[in-house]
């Protein structure tokens, strides 16, 4: 199999409509899944499962003799790293997290949107959209959830959250790793302040945080591109749900061989679900939270967050000029914009 192709992107060929359902595509070595029918009928399927990752680092750890130890020990926290009676007690014991104040945490997180909103975006005023307005309200939230706040100062371009790309090199690996040591020691000094334990802390951060802030940014992003300058954000017709992801593909393995829309797919098999195929007019079709046991459990509180922070960016008779859109990169896992720099006028 040749080296995968980790920046293969079919949102980038123009031709959405003439992407078929699955294909196989040599330079990732697996199969890409495009229809959002056929990756609902994967997700709930269980003829395929997600990557044993903690597996996969104890052995990298072993053959190559670096530290994955944190790494490791977070994803033992982290659902989706999982199958079988594992993930559904991990998953049930994040549910109780995310849930346990929910009511308290909308509220806080709704009067920071409010609160950020108004004292920022202003005529004359130069607004990132992410560093300025996405990432703090969603520190707020997640410290809401959480009962005390990530570190976020990470070193440039390395995010813990990349521990699921299974194709990082060796120096990123140890990276993230320290990160993730990181994270850990800073939950685990919270002096009581934490609400459950520093490895579902960091479990919840690593999964949630780069999706949810992600998805805000993609989803601001496409939002303003298709009106273009001119208009003002108080005329702009916001959609209810988020109509763009910043988790652009998950993968599944194949536990036995089976057939997928005429595709014969063999045990082992690699399978990439592109969630978002960057069709703007079937967006809300896309199954962005995933589908079946491993759906996100984080769907409800992002799409309430969209909708809060919409419903005030909609109050606003303020036109707008993009300035500049940067994306983190190297990142094969999410689609992140580090920044969405925006001039506000009347």
């Amino acid at each position: 199999m040749s080296v995968p192709r980790l920046d293969y992107d079919p949102r980038k060929t123009g031709a959405h409509q003439a992407l078929p359902p699955i294909e196989w595509v040599p330079s990732l070595g697996c199969w890409c899944v495009f229809s959002a029918e056929e990756i609902v009928f994967v997700l709930r399927s269980h003829d395929f499962a997600v990557a044993d990752f903690v597996e996969v680092h104890q052995k990298l750890a072993q053959k190559l003799g670096i530290d994955c130890s944190a790494v490791v020990k977070v994803l033992g926290h982290v659902a989706t790293a999982h199958e079988g009676e594992s993930h559904a007690r991990i998953r049930s014991d994040s549910a109780r997290i995310l849930n346990a104040s929910v009511t308290l945490t909308k509220q806080n997180t709704a009067e920071a949107v409010k609160e950020v909103v108004n004292k920022l975006c202003r005529p004359g005023s130069s607004v990132d959209l992410v560093q300025d307005i996405v990432r703090p309200i969603c520190n707020t939230m997640f410290e809401n959830i959480l009962g005390v706040g990530a570190n976020s100062s990470l070193a440039a371009g390395v995010s813990p959250s990349q521990i699921f790309d299974l194709y990082l090199g060796l120096n990123r690996r140890v990276k993230i790793n320290a990160e993730v040591a990181k994270m850990l020691r800073g939950f685990a000094s919270a002096d009581g302040g934490l609400k459950t334990s520093p490895e579902y802390a960091a479990g919840l951060s690593v999964l949630g945080y780069d999706s949810i802030v992600g998805s805000l940014g993609c989803s601001l992003l496409r939002v303003l591109q298709e009106d273009g300058a001119g208009n003002r954000l108080c005329d702009l017709s916001f959609p209810p749900t988020l109509p763009a992801t910043g988790v652009p593909y998950i993968e599944r393995f194949a536990r036995q061989d089976c057939t997928l829309k005429g595709a014969t797919i063999r045990k082992g098999d690699r399978v990439r679900l592109y969630l978002d195929d960057g069709s703007t007019e079937r967006a809300e079709k896309r199954p962005f939270f995933g589908k079946g046991r491993h759906s996100c459990l984080g769907e409800e509180l992002s799409t309430w967050l969209w909708r809060t922070l919409t419903e005030q960016l909609d109050k606003l008779p303020l036109a707008w000029r993009i300035e500049k859109a940067e994306r983190r990169r190297p990142d094969w896992v999410f689609d992140y914009y580090t920044s969405i720099l925006v001039r506000l006028h009347g």
